[in-house]
């Protein structure tokens, strides 16, 4: 926050005074408020991690009957459509410092690339019983889950910080 004071023209002791004002208005919040705060990362953070699980378990029928082009296709654009879920919730909660963002934007992605892979593999595995022959990817599925996830999140961030 200095920073970006200093960089609008902020002396220093303007700067002082804002964060002294900051400080005495966190240290007044009530312990429901926080609590609350608290409360909400945890849900958005779980919302994420279940709307992918949820996903990854839609994506099994059209893995087994889809190529390669539609099955990343749809992970792309649920990738997509979650993470511009999440980073519009999450870019108006001010509290939110860098190690929430960096949590929800990396933890989300990341067990989703874990999941993916169990989903794609056991999804190849019913595909060879059933004699289908659609095989993906699993690492690769979880890739453009991850890559499409996080994209508009970045993009949301850029232009939070932009406007600042």
């Amino acid at each position: 926050m200095k920073n970006r004071l200093h960089l609008k023209g902020w002396s220093n002791e303007e700067i002082a005074n804002a964060e002294r004002a900051l400080a005495k208005a966190e240290a007044a919040k009530d312990p429901h408020l926080r609590r609350l705060e608290s409360s909400m990362f945890w849900f958005i953070l779980s919302i994420g991690i279940l709307g992918t699980m949820l996903f990854a378990l839609v994506l099994i029928p059209i893995l087994l009957v889809s190529n390669n082009a539609w099955a990343y296709l749809f992970t792309a654009f649920f990738g997509l459509v979650l993470g511009t879920i999440i980073a519009v919730t999450v870019k108006d909660l001010h509290w939110f410092e860098q190690h929430h963002h960096v949590s929800v934007s990396m933890l989300v992605p990341i067990v989703a690339l874990f999941n993916f892979f169990i989903i794609v593999k056991k999804a190849n595995e019913m595909s060879i019983e059933s004699g289908i022959g659609s095989l993906h990817n699993p690492l690769a599925v979880g890739t453009v889950y991850l890559v499409s996830f996080v994209i508009p999140y970045i993009i949301i961030l850029q232009l939070k910080n932009k406007g600042r």
